[in-house]
């Protein structure tokens, strides 16, 4: 009978392994070389990408300020490639634009593991150097996949359900961007994002080099039929000596070329207070590149407070305690009137009410919120990438993402939204620059004018009178 249970999970453990080899591997690749085509969900200009591709974008209202929201062109570009002889190209030109391209892809299996990859390089400058001149804190730039498949398998790239990867610089070089989740459905869609925040001459950006990758199969159940391996007597836990505590140095972070200390906050699960707090005198306006910050302060060489040592149950007596991890941490959450437009919260710069967040992970809602004005709002959650969106209403306009992903690992991360209202009286303008009218003389050139003109005419009059009065005497 033994003998038998032995074969049966070796023939399954086979098959299963036939299946995770079928599973694993790539499931697409773009070179961005041929097949462009046109996307009928373009509004006007070019707008072309390669076939099974789009264009996403945030359309333009009348109530947008100058210049923000317009449609980005969409073409094949031979000039910056990474590699063959072509990559996407994505611009527009003395505007801004909030969008990218996206791909749904089908047959993906449930459960399992997938890495979406793509290189990204932003161009952006107010002349033709092809060095940018914009600060790439400028230019915001990230990838993102939905697990779920869209809204009913259409394009959502707002809807809560997008896994965004951390932005990165790309000024002016590619740089891989990269992200993974669990395919929850048989169609996942992914996502390219860029947004910036100055209308200058050139604001581009190209994409080259994409895939979707099986990273691991989907979980399968245990055979009921498996060899189990016969009792041994437990091994005794040798004790271990007591390691001798040792000062913790500072951590401590040197600020580049596009950081922000939002940006620096959220990736080290610091407040922007503890940011402050530990940097008297640092403010967002003042961050220069070289600066160091100090992110926790340090700590001198004590033991671990006996809260925080556990012992397990089974240790075994002289076994040294260990210092257990925190399992859950916070998101959380604020929005506030982004009266500059710098998409960060200066001190004068109010809370705004009634704006609805959700917090999602795998397709499942893990809290809510509507806010107070007594924001930030925090979720107790545990250790994981969470999405995290904003709902607001019609009368505001988003100066920052209304959604992103933040990672929880045991303390707390933050997800600000800047808003602006309607009735601040933005004016709808074109971006073609308007004619203007033909100068007008100065008042010094009038006089002038006039004064010869005047001249001329007093002239004109005497010789008139002088040969009036020739012809009389004549007469006479």
């Amino acid at each position: 009978m033994r003998i038998i249970r032995l074969l049966g999970a070796a023939l399954v453990a086979l098959a299963l392994s036939s299946v995770h080899a079928q599973i694993e591997g790539t499931i697409l690749s773009e070179g961005f070389e041929d097949n462009f085509k046109a996307d009928p969900n373009c509004k006007q200009g070019i707008c072309n990408v390669p076939e099974g591709w789009g264009v996403w974008y945030v359309p333009r209202t009348e109530n947008d300020p100058p210049g923000v929201n317009f449609q980005p062109q969409a073409d094949r570009a031979a000039g910056r490639a990474r590699s063959g002889s072509s990559a996407q190209r994505l611009w527009v030109e003395s505007a801004t634009f909030t969008g990218g391209i996206y791909r749904i892809v089908t047959g993906v299996p449930v459960g399992a593991r997938v890495r979406f990859t793509i290189w990204g390089q932003v161009w952006s400058t107010n002349d033709n150097s092809p060095i940018s001149s914009r600060p790439s804190r400028d230019i915001r730039v990230k990838v993102g996949i939905d697990p779920l498949g869209g809204d009913n398998g259409r394009p959502s790239p707002f809807n809560g359900q997008v896994i965004w990867s951390s932005e990165q610089e790309a000024k002016d070089a590619y740089v891989q961007f990269s992200v993974e989740a669990e395919a929850r459905a048989p169609t996942v869609i992914l996502y390219t994002y860029t947004t910036m925040k100055d209308s200058v001459r050139h604001n581009e950006v190209f994409w080259d080099d994409a895939s979707l990758e099986s990273i691991a199969p989907p979980a399968t159940p245990t055979p009921e039929a498996t060899a189990t391996a016969e009792p041994t007597a437990p091994v005794a836990a040798q004790a271990q000596p007591t390691p001798i505590p040792t000062p913790q140095p500072a951590v401590t972070y040197t600020v580049k070329a596009g950081d922000t200390l939002f940006g620096i906050a959220l990736a080290y699960n610091v407040t922007l207070d503890e940011l402050y707090k530990n940097n008297p005198g640092v403010r967002a306006e003042t961050l220069q590149i070289g600066q160091v910050l100090i992110i926790k302060p340090g700590a001198p060489a004590n033991p671990a407070p006996p809260e925080q040592a556990t012992v397990p149950p089974n240790a075994v007596p002289g076994d040294a305690p260990t210092t257990a991890t925190p399992s859950a941490g916070q998101a959380c959450v604020q929005a506030f009137f982004d009266d500059n437009g710098n998409g960060l919260r200066d001190e004068a710069e109010e809370l705004v009410l009634d704006i609805a967040f959700t917090v999602t992970a795998g397709g499942t809602v893990f809290g809510s919120y509507v806010t107070t004005g007594n924001e930030p709002h925090c979720f107790d959650l545990p250790n994981q990438a969470y999405t995290v969106a904003a709902r607001a209403p019609e009368q505001y306009v988003a100066t920052t993402p209304l959604n992103d992903t933040v990672r929880v690992n045991g303390a707390r991360a933050f997800f600000s939204v800047g808003l602006r209202r309607l009735s601040d009286g933005f004016a709808d303008v074109s971006i073609t620059p308007t004619p203007q009218p033909p100068a007008m003389p100065d008042s010094n050139t009038t006089l002038g004018v006039l004064t010869v003109a005047g001249g001329v005419l007093l002239l004109v009059g005497v010789i008139g009178l002088a040969s009036s009065v020739v012809l009389r005497a004549r007469r006479l």
